[in-house]
């Protein structure tokens, strides 16, 4: 008789592997141009991390699902997988553990509370987008030295001092709109003045300024600064061209400024071609449109027997009916080229715009492998 084989190593084997440890290995569910993208994944317990594989990629993209601590063991896992690029969208991150091994971490929509930033730890990450959030602090951002941009676009703050942002020598570009900042001045001031050498945009648009610390801020290549919507009633244009001579976009509608800064802006944007975006005021602005050859011709009328009440022509003589008319006639012109430079000013603003951000996207992934681009994952 042929003794029958049994091969008990196989049953051996399915026992030993279903008392271990159960594994979690992702891969991409599909891709976003180069991203890497995972769809609804859930790692509620900082035990579930260290069994977690995730695909080998360099741009890792989570959509949705949820991470309840970005820790740094699950950053260490992200490491092991060679990723150096991450983006979560719409995926529940309550608490955030910033990353010591990425290059950019762009978070938006994840319920984000708190972030913690180790003052020991030397970062490396050089893009940082926080967006749609509930942060209320940027304490020990200071320590992100090695940042050449950073977003906190949509969240809580309220106090944001510059003096935070002094130590990224090489930022570019700083977006904090849409939140509540009152004030960009510490109560204790650590230094006189904030030096952003490398400094190209500023957006401050959709908060609760009500003034601009101009005298403490040194940012010698700012080409874009943005002030919409918020409080601002005074404003000295001419403090700021002085201090940002570089300056080719400004945008502060929607602020009630007084008719003194009004025209002061018009007058002086205008004559420095910046594109500018400004409200228009009930204020007399005949004369702030004017600049150059119009003004000479302006006060060439007025010597020839007319005076100036206000910002109003008033002819010397009243009863002239041809002064009247000429008058009249001038001040319909003034107001159409007023309209006409409003709309020219408009449409460069939206130009000049669409090529920042084209700018913007051309230099955040610069270092992508390979010949193809990675586009912006929002």
């Amino acid at each position: 008789m042929v003794p029958v084989p049994v091969f008990y190593f196989v049953l051996f084997s399915v026992i030993s592997s279903a008392s271990s440890a159960v594994v979690r290995q992702y891969s991409c569910d599909n891709y976003f141009q180069s991203w890497c993208q995972l769809h609804n994944v859930t790692i509620q317990m900082e035990g579930d991390v260290a069994s977690t594989i995730f695909p080998r990629e360099r741009q890792l993209g989570f959509v949705y699902g949820t991470i309840g601590n970005f820790s740094h063991t699950f950053n260490n896992q992200l490491f092991r997988a060679g990723v150096v690029r991450v983006f979560a969208r719409g995926t529940r991150i309550p608490y955030l553990t910033m990353p010591t091994t990425l290059d950019q971490l762009y978070l938006r929509d994840n319920d984000l509370r708190t972030v913690e930033i180790d003052p020991r730890v030397r970062y490396t990450l050089r893009y940082l987008r926080i967006q749609m959030n509930k942060i209320r602090s940027v304490a020990r951002f200071e320590h992100l030295t090695q940042l050449l941009e950073l977003n906190l676009c949509d969240n809580l703050l309220e106090t944001v001092p510059f003096d935070t942002f002094a130590t990224m020598t090489g930022l570019r570009q700083l977006i904090l709109c849409g939140n509540h900042i009152k004030t960009l001045v510490p109560p204790i001031p650590q230094q006189t003045v904030v030096q952003l050498p490398a400094l190209t945009h500023l957006d401050l648009s959709g908060n609760f300024i009500a003034s601009l610390p101009l005298a403490r801020w040194q940012f010698p290549q700012l080409v874009n600064l943005g002030l919409r919507d918020n409080l601002l009633t005074a404003l000295d244009s001419g403090a700021i061209v002085a201090r940002f001579p570089r300056m080719r976009i400004f945008d502060a509608s929607a602020n009630a400024l007084d008719c003194r800064s009004y025209r002061q802006a018009l007058r002086t944007f205008a004559n420095r071609s910046i594109v500018h975006l400004i409200d228009r005021r009930m204020c007399s602005v005949d004369d702030a449109v004017l600049t150059g050859d119009e003004q000479e011709r302006d006060d060439g009328q007025q010597r020839d027997g007319a005076k100036t009440i206000g910002n109003e022509i008033v002819p010397a003589r009243p009863g002239s009916t041809m002064t009247d008319r000429a008058g009249q006639e001038i001040r319909n012109l003034k107001e159409r080229l007023f309209l006409q430079q409003l709309t020219i000013q408009r449409q460069r603003m939206e130009i000049e715009q669409l090529r920042a951000n084209l700018t913007t996207l051309m230099e955040q992934f610069d270092l992508v492998a390979g010949p193809v681009r990675a586009v912006d994952p929002f």
